[in-house]
């Protein structure tokens, strides 16, 4: 999946924050403040601690775990591909990481049309 980057974010945008951390849930955040090159997001309530890069949403961090954004249609998408790749797994087929950015949601949804039929 690609993504597009959140250039286009304003204050007062929703978005999703999605952690690496097993002891957190991904969040509903606000965009509070854009900048040049960075967004800074309003988490319940108070600006969030950390800053993220406007072209990708990955967090500016050097350490740990990368936190980073998406859009709510961006993260849609990436839970229903987690959902296909699972799918075609159950079904026999693991698709490799490396190939698995080439490959559209709507391919997945075919491959896995022909792998299981409807009923």
């Amino acid at each position: 999946m690609a993504v597009n980057g959140l250039s286009d974010a304003k204050v007062g945008d929703h978005l999703i924050l999605v952690t690496g951390s097993k002891y957190r849930s991904d969040e509903p955040v606000t965009v509070s403040r854009v900048g040049r090159k960075y967004l800074y997001v309003n988490l319940h309530g108070r600006e969030y601690r950390a800053r993220f890069l406007r072209d990708s949403g990955l967090e500016d961090s050097t350490y740990g775990a990368q936190e980073r954004l998406y859009t709510p249609e961006q993260y849609d998408e990436m839970k229903q591909r987690k959902a296909l790749f699972l799918s075609l797994r159950e079904a026999g087929i693991e698709v490799q990481w490396k190939v698995r950015d080439d490959l559209t949601t709507d391919q997945l949804r075919a491959l896995l049309a022909v792998i299981k039929p409807a009923t």
